[in-house]
């Protein structure tokens, strides 16, 4: 029988902290989610839809609107969006002109299938309404 153990501590410090870094990059990076039939116009449709109103659920979307703080929202969208969606974005006011100054697009519009989403938005700080268009695809 074996009576030197100085060696257990160590192994059990190594695994102590593999387990600590492992959970440390499971924690920092996002979780995609796979979809299946990914050509599925449908499914992003739903995909897209989802965000949105995940985005206005607390008036988030309409403060980022009123605000013009489209860096921001923008990077909202390519946090919602699963990987492998790519997205154009464009804000309208009541009376159809392009609101957003700059495009938030994330990803371009590779394929030639492309899904848009109309969303009607009322901001709730000045009580006005929006036209929100996003468009998705699949990138390839």
């Amino acid at each position: 029988m074996l009576t030197d153990k100085r060696g257990h501590i160590r192994v059990f410090e190594a695994l102590l902290a593999t387990a600590v870094v492992f959970s440390a990059l499971l924690a920092q990076s996002p979780i995609h989610v796979a979809v299946k039939n990914s050509g599925d116009s449908e499914v992003l449709y739903e995909i897209g839809l989802n965000v949105l109103i995940e985005l206005d659920r607390d008036g988030e979307l309409g403060r980022l609107v009123a605000l013009g703080n489209w860096t921001t929202l923008s990077r909202r969208l390519s946090t919602l969006l699963p990987h492998g969606v790519s997205y154009n974005l464009t804000v309208y006011d009541e009376n159809t002109r392009i609101v957003n100054n700059s495009p938030m697009s994330g990803g371009g519009m590779p394929s030639n299938k492309v899904v848009s989403v109309q969303y009607i938005l009322a901001e709730r700080m000045n009580c006005q309404f929006y036209e929100i268009r996003l468009q998705l695809a699949w990138m390839r």
